[in-house]
């Protein structure tokens, strides 16, 4: 059959396409490795009875796939390791600062009440503690409250009418401009207004545009706490001998 129809000197090819075909070989990619026309090997696969069959169609479908996850394969192998150097050197950098008690009170700060994913963040109703997070943040990374932070105040809708002093109360406290902070109502269900002078909602101060800092920050947080575990060796704090030294 082959002799009648295919001539002499195209035999090889036509083997070597049918070989081709068979291991999930486009057409583009046999012409690569065969010198014929498209409708030659059209002509030639029909012969062979090798029209399109789900088989050959899973094994196209598999070699495409290959070719286009390996290069996303490495592409993300590539951007995970150079992720893990810029940690590495971030962490390398700041664990000097562990007997630092500044370094150290803004550091468990974070542990205690920062946000752990996608943002750095750190929330609360105390000015003090926010006012220590954003100096913290300052002091020990070089970022300014000005230009890599936002701060968002959320404030029941029942103070609406206090808004105004309440926001100069944080824009005082925080060295901020009023304008500076975003307003987010909450809306829950209360029966009769409470009366509360000291009422300033809660402030939530979010690092922003700045990569990695939140993997870097929970990456040297997790080395911290190791660190404290480790110098405590098992041992209970004295605390007794602490009170006395405040007392003194």
């Amino acid at each position: 059959m082959i002799k009648t129809v295919i001539s002499h000197q195209n035999v090889y090819k036509y083997k070597k396409s049918i070989e081709l075909r068979k291991r999930g070989f486009s057409y583009h990619e046999i012409q690569d490795n065969v010198s014929v026309s498209r409708s030659t090997l059209e002509k030639w696969f029909n012969i062979a009875g090798l029209s399109i069959t789900q088989e050959i169609l899973e094994k196209q479908v598999n070699k495409r796939l290959k070719k286009e996850i390996v290069p996303i394969l490495s592409s993300s192998i590539f951007r995970k390791q150079k992720a893990d150097n810029e940690i590495d050197k971030f962490i390398q950098k700041y664990k000097i600062y562990f007997d630092d008690p500044l370094f150290a009170s803004g550091l468990m700060l974070y542990i205690a009440e920062g946000a752990k994913s996608e943002t750095c963040k750190l929330s609360n109703s105390d000015y003090r503690l926010i006012l220590y997070f954003v100096e913290f943040i300052e002091k020990y990374f070089s970022f300014d409250r000005k230009k890599n932070m936002k701060f968002r105040l959320y404030i029941h809708r029942s103070r609406s009418a206090d808004l105004s002093s309440i926001k100069k109360f944080w824009s005082s406290k925080l060295l901020i401009l009023e304008n500076k902070i975003d307003v987010s109502w909450k809306n829950n269900v209360i029966t009769r207004r409470k009366e509360n002078n000291n009422y300033k909602g809660l402030i939530m101060v979010s690092v922003l545009g700045v990569p990695l800092l939140i993997k870097k920050i929970n990456a040297l947080s997790n080395l911290y706490l190791n660190h404290i575990a480790g110098s405590s060796n098992g041992r209970t704090m004295d605390f007794g001998s602490m009170n006395s030294r405040f007392e003194s």
